[in-house]
């Protein structure tokens, strides 16, 4: 608010400036919310892009992505519980860097396990070829961190990756929810992660058929899912072209 004067220094209106925030606010709240889940680099462009960004139940195409330390139940029963957090702490931050490197959406841990989707809440063009460099990645990072391991603590990833769609947003209760996805082809890749050894990828067939072009895998007998009545058509990632 600001007095309007005349010459002689009476007062003759006031100036009212209204900026109205809600549009910012709502932002600052999203960017919070968003930190937990994705990088630095998404969180830029939702606050440059607003609109491209869409929240709460919304069905769409996404990539899934399951990866879980193998062996690391055995592990446990052999280790006090300071080893285990030390050694779980490791490997979840290589398979959570891995997923941030591409530009993916952290869902949530699962115990040993990291659940990641890409596609969203940011549309992805090529957000199936991300989810296998970023499995790929897992790979190369978990050999380096062996590395610096000794034998007894080496552990791997088991890795399965889908592309379908699913319902992705803010599901769970007004005290408490997070920013997942919901759908049969989330429940496949955690079932493809179930079936994978340690260090081994496995793409259901239309994720191989999204990457073919840039990556080489190779056909594995088809597979019997809980749940599912057919065996899937599996592929084994290899490398990238």
């Amino acid at each position: 608010l600001s007095p309007l004067k005349d010459a002689g220094g009476e007062t003759q209106g006031i100036a009212i400036v209204i900026d109205d925030l809600t549009e910012q606010r709502r932002l600052e709240a999203v960017s919070q919310m968003f930190r937990r889940y994705v990088s630095p680099a998404v969180i830029e462009r939702l606050l440059a892009h607003p609109g491209e960004l869409k929240l709460g139940g919304q069905r769409q195409e996404i990539t899934s992505l399951f990866a879980d330390i193998r062996g690391f139940t055995d592990f446990s029963r052999k280790h006090d519980p300071e080893t285990l957090v030390d050694v779980l702490n490791q490997y979840l931050d290589v398979g959570a860097k891995a997923v941030l490197a591409e530009d993916g959406t952290l869902d949530k841990f699962m115990g040993d396990a990291v659940v990641a989707l890409f596609n969203a809440p940011l549309a992805q063009a090529d957000h199936v070829l991300r989810a296998v460099r970023a499995a790929l990645g897992m790979q190369q990072s978990v050999a380096s961190l062996h590395q610096q391991l000794p034998p007894t603590r080496q552990l791997g990833y088991g890795v399965g990756i889908t592309v379908g769609d699913a319902v992705v947003g803010n599901i769970g209760t007004a005290q408490q929810m997070n920013y997942t996805a919901i759908g049969p082809s989330v429940n496949l890749a955690r079932r493809l992660q179930e079936s994978a050894a340690p260090g081994q990828i496995l793409l259901t067939h239309l994720a191989y058929q999204r990457v073919k072009a840039q990556a080489e895998a190779n056909p594995l007998p088809p597979l019997h899912v809980e749940g599912i009545r057919e065996p899937i058509e599996v592929y084994e990632l290899l490398r990238l072209k």
